[in-house]
């Protein structure tokens, strides 16, 4: 990397970290103030499992034929994904799950591990209890990945489709999949400070050790790639000061034999899911593959 496109990765990292805590206020508002584009009612529902209780928003979803899990990034809750929720389209679609991930939001686990593996299967056995309890069963199943969640995305899709029910493709968002661009930031060394630790939030402690496991998380996602060949669609802005574009070559690189589409969305940031609304609903639906 040249100096210049150094000193450019890094104005525009800092600017996404300030845009960070922008967009979480302005989320908040949203889920105070949203207007309800559809007439379902989105619900509350809690599932146990053996790693911890993982709550989750969910529509209506008895008469869909077609599925959408949303995991979040780091740190988040399910509630991100309100809009997708709560929009018409969607509801006349799909059955929609946005769960809150094990330690954030109102999930609820004894001891907090960051680890990109017990996250996916904490997902995958929710899903697979919250299906089979409600007897639902779906032709087109579809799991997306924001950011962290991506990973967590891709690995949970490797185990469910190994479950025979249905066959899932997976959807990643300005996600970090190549560890060799994973790096950590000034303020992740600063938040593990005792001092910062006391003032900081439980989940922004445990996205700070996210941060700092995810590497080595990413170096063991690596055998999956070479194992696997489920349909896996990219979404990544350009502008991304958070999670360089360059992890979209990763599954090229390693000759990943299952179809892989890339969508790169001119002065994307990395928060598309929200500033970029109608392009990634528009994506999403389009490359709905029956």
């Amino acid at each position: 990397m040249n100096l210049n496109l150094s000193k450019k990765f890094s104005f525009t990292r800092e600017r996404d970290f300030v845009i960070f805590f922008i967009l979480c206020f302005s989320i908040f508002l949203t889920r105070c103030t949203s207007h309800k584009d559809g007439t379902q009612t989105i619900k509350e529902v809690s599932i146990q499992t053996k790693l911890g209780e993982i709550t989750f928003l969910t529509n209506e979803c008895k008469l869909q034929s077609k599925v959408l899990v949303f995991i979040h990034g780091s740190p988040g809750n399910g509630s991100d994904f309100t809009m997708y929720l709560e929009d018409e389209e969607f509801q006349r679609q799909y059955c929609m799950i946005a769960p809150d991930r094990l330690g954030f939001g109102n999930s609820k686990l004894n001891q907090f591990h960051a680890s990109v593996e017990l996250q996916s299967e904490g997902i995958v056995e929710m899903l697979q209890k919250y299906l089979e309890m409600e007897k639902l069963s779906f032709r087109n199943a579809t799991i997306i990945g924001h950011s962290y969640g991506g990973p967590v995305a891709f690995k949970a899709g490797v185990q469910l489709n190994q479950w025979e029910v249905m066959k899932w493709k997976v959807v990643l968002i300005s996600a970090p999949m190549d560890p060799n661009f994973e790096e950590l930031r000034y303020y992740n060394h600063l938040a593990r400070l005792t001092i910062l630790e006391w003032l900081l939030p439980k989940s922004w402690i445990h996205s700070n050790d996210e941060m700092f496991q995810l590497k080595s998380d990413l170096k063991n996602l690596e055998n999956e790639l070479y194992q696997n060949q489920f349909p896996i669609l990219i979404i990544h802005g350009d502008d991304d000061g958070l999670v360089p574009i360059n992890h979209i070559h990763y599954f090229k690189l390693k000759n990943y034999r299952g179809l892989v589409k890339t969508y790169i969305l001119k002065n994307g940031s990395h928060f598309v899911p929200w500033t970029r609304y109608t392009e990634i609903k528009n994506i999403i639906i389009s490359e709905d593959i029956e």
